[in-house]
């Protein structure tokens, strides 16, 4: 069973990549977003309807398994286009079948093909993350703004963190950070300049690798 699921998670990843139609879909969708044209990317994502929430979760799903591109970016824009309490549901559903599907890759898979795809930073910081706080690393990760894709997930599932327990942490962690930028995204007027989008990304990212310098450096001085 633990083999079927993470295979079919590889499939759907194959199949989102391999279909064009569904490949144009997303792009679009992350190229708005990554570009901080938020007003473009609600009517966007509005002209599919009813099918406007099924398109958010699979951008999500996508960044989790395969993009790297940090998931807060579709989660404020879930409050923009949804409001607050209908964006935190969607972000939540989204965040919660990438987690799923990257714990099953990385359960299923294995760490030696993974690295070929996920950076090998992106495993050290999760390795770091999950060392110094156990399985509640599981819950912080998702506190943790500017993370691109899902590491956690991924080392959760290559470590055979139990899945239950997994799934019940993954969603103590998304509720509230979904509710938290759910409202941050539905207070957004409009675009956001980009100047202020990309120097927001670059700090993110910024502290993101200071923190793991400073990890190193205090391994280096503890040996």
């Amino acid at each position: 069973m633990k083999r079927l699921a993470g295979g079919a998670a590889v499939l759907l990843g194959v199949l989102a990549v391999a279909t064009p139609a569904v490949r144009v879909t997303l792009g679009r969708g992350l190229s708005l977003l990554a570009t901080g044209q938020l007003a473009q990317f609600r009517q966007y994502l509005q002209s599919f309807g009813k099918w406007a929430p099924v398109l958010s979760i699979g951008l999500m799903v996508a960044e989790a398994i395969a993009i790297p591109v940090p998931v807060t970016i579709v989660m404020v824009a879930n409050g923009l286009v949804f409001g607050v309490w209908r964006g935190a549901l969607v972000s939540v559903a989204g965040g919660f079948a990438g987690a799923l599907a990257a714990y099953a890759i990385g359960r299923w898979v294995g760490r030696r093909l993974l690295e070929h795809v996920v950076p090998a930073s992106s495993f050290q910081w999760a390795d770091g993350l999950m060392t110094r706080y156990g399985h509640w690393a599981i819950v912080l990760e998702r506190w943790i703004p500017g993370v691109p894709g899902d590491p956690i997930s991924y080392v959760a599932g290559l470590t055979r963190v139990p899945v239950l327990p997994f799934l019940a942490l993954t969603m103590i962690g998304l509720v509230p950070a979904n509710l938290a930028v759910a409202f941050l995204g539905s207070q957004i007027a409009s675009d956001v300049p980009m100047r202020y989008w990309i120097s927001g990304l670059l700090l993110a990212g910024t502290m993101w690798l200071g923190c793991g310098i400073a990890r190193r450096r205090r391994r280096r001085v503890a040996h």
